[in-house]
């Protein structure tokens, strides 16, 4: 963004030389990237922030020139000598998509003079790297660099119909632009017309066909805000970008689209001897404010208007006259241009609202949380996929076909989040990236249906090797700790299932708890890079997240606790879980924790046996147990472990 010292000047007082204002100007965020001398003046070249559209200006400069100085800004001063017609007497302005044109602020100049510039806005314009055209099109030029607001002057006698629509493209529209290039256009690009074709790309470029020529003798000024995503994507469709799309894809001030427009018409007026009509062209804004009933009637009176009052309002019977009239909001507007603009209050409307989170939103917050304190990064995948491998992993159902596919390896929605979280991990590996932890929360399709589900991929190392400690690889372990501590955090029940995980998981090496997790290592079948063992775990996201969280505060202990340790021997196909819900079949309140500690294959004992260590801990809130009350626990624990999984202590 170029900005001039002496332009600076005018606006706001400057007690300081322009490299000291320069390293001001750094000091403050806009970093000076160049100052140059052009003839008497300084010209800066600031790197603006995207974040700061309002300092695409020599304006908005100044107001940050004015805070370091302590200056007051002096916004630019002009006469504004209106004719007696109006400008909507004679031309109409329609939004046809007020979400993507807020507002359009439009004047008419009749009789223009079209030739060069004076030569003091034609030197400042090209010190700032602007070439020069003609005075009405230099005019909207500076006025775009002095406030910030971009502005298209058109031939009004080229216009169809006296009139400007702002609308989309309709599919496969075209037209040429300024630059003598033929632009295909489709229905996201947003356009202004007149009654029969596109006469300019809303925020980009004007057309052709409507251009201002030495020939132009009376102009239509448009003076505009629009949508800031919707011109950035225009920008990128056609590929073009320009001085105006620059400043309207970061966001303009929608009220400086109304003063901008008076400006750029009484400068006009007074290099281009126009004569202006009365009153400004706006439409899409509406100021709140009450008007008295004498008002509202007086004003529909004189307009020609028959009405009648209702007993909430008005019925208004408009002239046939009045072609522009189609709806309550023309009838809003008429009452507000004819009432005046500087009567409504520049106030923001009351609410009495609060802000809250989306449902689940805490849970997922949680979950994420833990996710990423567990070690685990997130990723982001596309949710299309090709039939063949989503077959692999859900031969059972029925995929979501995409009716226009983009490739054809993309053609349905994924029903699985295990392909798109293989790519991922290729991708990694053919990277040099062999140590990945990763995870994934997205939707899935099955059966015509979407639910939410949770993905969790590690392979390579855990713990690389260094001067301290061994290296060590990821093992299926490590996943279920992962996953016990993800479950732990909800209030979900960790009881095994004993129907086999998928076919796609190695055998032996992989578990299912009920409804809500599956994990282990895939099998090599299914694996491309066989060199590494990937570990996943597939988990129901909204059955996790709907559970509830689990709440466990609990005060400080004051009374001790009590261990004790029982070496086990059990018959070999016997599993801890098994011996863990024995040892809860006792019932005992002061039992707070059951860990196993140790496992001998083989030892002193039969070979149809293996010993088992498992650690009690005893503790009591109220008091400290005795050894009495502590052996009688053991004993009936020995007892339940007897009976249920044959267990007998090891001596």
């Amino acid at each position: 963004m170029k900005i001039s010292y002496n332009w600076l000047k005018e606006f706001v007082d400057i007690g300081e030389n322009p490299q000291e204002l320069g390293t001001r100007f750094t000091s403050v965020g806009l970093a000076v990237d160049a100052l140059e001398t052009i003839g008497s003046d300084f010209v800066y070249e600031l790197d603006v922030a995207t974040n700061r559209p309002d300092c695409l200006s020599h304006i908005g400069v100044g107001r940050e020139a004015g805070a370091i100085y302590g200056s007051r800004l002096r916004p630019p001063k002009f006469e504004l000598r209106g004719a007696e017609t109006r400008a909507g007497d004679v031309f109409s302005v329609s939004i046809a998509d007020p979400d993507l044109c807020g507002r359009y602020c439009a004047r008419y100049i009749e009789g223009v003079r079209i030739g060069p510039s004076p030569p003091w806005l034609k030197t400042r314009l090209e010190s700032l790297g602007v070439r020069s055209i003609n005075n009405v099109a230099d005019i909207t030029n500076y006025v775009m660099l002095e406030l910030g607001q971009p502005l298209h002057a058109f031939d009004a006698d080229t216009l169809h119909g006296r009139q400007i629509i702002v609308r989309r493209a309709d599919v496969d529209e075209k037209m040429t632009t300024l630059d003598g290039v033929e632009r295909q256009l489709n229905p996201s690009v947003l356009l202004i017309a007149d009654k029969n074709r596109a006469v300019a790309i809303a925020g980009v470029m004007g057309g052709a066909a409507t251009e201002i020529s030495p020939t132009t003798k009376n102009v239509l000024l448009e003076s505009a805000n629009f949508n800031p995503l919707s011109i950035r994507k225009t920008s990128r469709a056609i590929g073009l970008s320009t001085e105006a799309s620059y400043r309207f894809e970061r966001g303009a001030d929608i009220e400086m689209a109304r003063f901008a427009c008076d400006r750029t018409a009484a400068l006009i007026g007074e290099l281009a001897d126009g004569k202006i009509y009365r009153d400004v062209i706006d439409i899409g804004t509406f100021l709140g404010a009450p008007v008295d009933d004498a008002i509202v009637e007086r004003i529909f009176e004189r307009l020609g208007f028959k009405t009648s009052k209702t007993s909430d309002g008005w019925s208004v019977e408009v002239p046939s006259h009045r072609v522009d009239i189609r709806g309550e909001e023309d009838l809003l507007e008429e009452i507000a241009r004819h009432h005046g603009f500087d009567k409504f209050p520049a106030t923001l409307p009351l609410w009495s609202g609060h802000g809250s989170g989306l449902p689940l939103e805490r849970e997922e917050r949680l979950l994420r949380n833990r996710l990423a304190s567990t070690g685990y990064s997130e990723v982001i995948t596309m949710a299309f996929s090709d039939e063949a491998t989503e077959r692999k992993f859900r031969p059972e159902t029925e995929p979501v076909r995409l009716l226009n596919p983009i490739a054809e390896d993309e053609s349905i929605l994924r029903t699985s989040l295990i392909p798109s979280m293989l790519r991922t991990i290729e991708w990694n590996l053919n990277r040099g990236l062999r140590d990945l932890q990763l995870y994934e929360l997205g939707k899935v399709y099955r059966n015509g249906s979407e639910s939410r589900s949770l993905i969790l991929a590690a392979t390579g190392n855990l713990r690389t090797k260094s001067v301290h400690e061994a290296e060590r690889d990821f093992d299926f372990y490590d996943l279920k700790g992962d996953v016990e501590e993800i479950l732990g955090t909800f209030d979900v029940s960790l009881t095994m299932d004993h129907k086999a995980p998928p076919v796609y998981y190695h055998p032996g090496r992989s578990l299912r708890w009920g409804d809500v997790a599956v994990l282990g290592e895939l099998h090599p079948e299914y694996v491309q890079f066989k060199h590494q063992r990937i570990y996943l775990a597939e988990l129901d996201a909204e059955m996790l997240l709907r559970s509830g969280m689990r709440h466990s505060v609990e005060p400080i202990p004051r009374f001790p606790w009590i261990r004790r340790d029982l070496s086990l021997l059990l018959d070999k196909g016997t599993r801890y879980e098994d011996v863990r819900a024995s040892v809860a079949a006792a019932e005992i309140p002061n039992l707070i924790r059951v860990e196993p500690f140790d496992r001998l294959e083989s030892g002193p004992f039969p070979e149809s046996k293996y010993s088992l260590a498992i650690s009690l801990i005893y503790q009591s809130s109220e008091r400290t147990l005795t050894d009495e009350e502590v052996e009688q626990f053991d004993r009936r624990i020995l007892t339940l472990l007897e009976q249920r999984v044959g267990a007998q202590l090891r001596k």
